[in-house]
């Protein structure tokens, strides 16, 4: 049979003594203050800069830098990136303008489309259609194409 033990009861006779000269700061005491207005327990997570709305094809979109992580994060048929030539670009409303279809575009989402992109055939056109479509660049250390030492192709658009 197990027993069961209780704490044994502590009962303090007077508070703890408090010393209270002008020139020292009770250092427990403003941590308790402090402590009132801030939960150090809560998760107050910084908002990314992708949290704002983008809109693809704006102005700012060449300034704007996103990683390839968050490229992943966007593979749904609702919201789809992909990256071409280290470009990031929102193609979710082209799926039903697209010539090949939606299902060829669907199948790079979240990923990096350049090969596909390139080996498909597209024109200088297609290039330049997809303006419309930019979101933002990859950072300097993820990108192949657009960097010192990268890929060195000709025709993609600068």
């Amino acid at each position: 049979m197990a027993t069961v033990q209780t704490a044994p009861e502590m009962s303090l006779s007077s508070p703890l003594p408090v010393q209270q000269e002008q020139s020292e700061i009770d250092l427990m005491a403003l941590t308790m203050a402090a402590l009132r207005f801030v939960n150090p327990w809560s998760v107050e997570t910084k908002p990314s800069q992708w949290q704002a709305q983008i809109v693809p094809g704006a102005p700012e979109a060449k300034d704007r830098t996103i990683t390839l992580a968050e490229v992943r994060m966007h593979d749904t048929p609702q919201d789809c990136w992909v990256v071409i030539y280290d470009r990031v670009y929102d193609i979710t409303n082209f799926f039903d303008e697209h010539p090949g279809g939606a299902d060829i575009m669907f199948e790079y989402a979240g990923h990096d489309a350049s090969t596909a992109f390139r080996s498909s055939g597209h024109s200088r056109m297609a290039l330049k259609a997809l303006e419309r479509f930019l979101v933002g660049e990859l950072p300097l250390q993820e990108r192949m194409y657009r960097r010192p030492g990268g890929i060195r192709l000709s025709d993609i658009p600068e």
